[in-house]
């Protein structure tokens, strides 16, 4: 077998410190990927190589300037992919581990900026619920309690998106510094 597919990988390594380091234990491991599509947060194609020794980075940026990919290009990094407006680049290297264009507080700044795009969705999930929830009441009070009860496994489903959300929230928290 010479390829394999890796379902949700971002969903799992929400912390791109941790996305990085498992990309590149996959590397080193002789599995590496030639692009990465728009919809890499769900499925991502390996193929097996000779090992390799990568530095990836996981790059949030929503405006990217005009000469942002040349700059990377510039300095030896690959374009990989990207998935919405993360951009994922990689260098390989022999002995030192090459340095992005990101020091302490740009990493802290692209985790707070993660942190708050998983806040506003999960707000947007109490919404979702609350809805729900006022529907379903106004369903049962007006006799319609089986499409008031229609409505449980949709909570439910929000509610799990909920706590799986506050979980990466909780996991960026941690590690907000890497």
């Amino acid at each position: 077998m010479n390829q394999k597919t890796v379902w949700f990988p971002a969903f799992r390594k929400v912390v791109p410190a941790d996305f990085e380091e498992w990309l590149e234990g996959l590397a080193k491991d002789g599995w590496n990927m030639d692009k990465l599509g728009q919809f890499g947060a769900f499925k991502i194609k390996l193929h097996q190589t000779e090992p390799k020794t990568y530095r990836y980075v996981f790059d949030l940026n929503v405006y990217p300037k005009k000469d942002y990919r040349q700059t990377y290009e510039q300095f030896g990094w690959e374009y990989v992919g990207r998935m919405s407006n993360c951009f994922i680049w990689r260098k390989e290297y022999t002995e030192l581990r090459p340095e992005s264009f990101s020091d302490r507080d740009s990493r802290i700044q692209r985790n707070k900026r993660l942190k708050h795009v998983f806040f506003i969705i999960l707000m947007m999930m109490f919404l979702s619920i609350a809805a729900a929830l006022v529907d379903g009441g106004i369903l049962f009070v007006n006799g319609d309690i089986g499409k008031a009860y229609a409505l449980i496994p949709l909570v439910l489903l929000f509610a799990g998106i909920s706590s799986y959300l506050s979980w990466v929230i909780r996991q960026l928290n941690k590690n907000i510094e890497r």
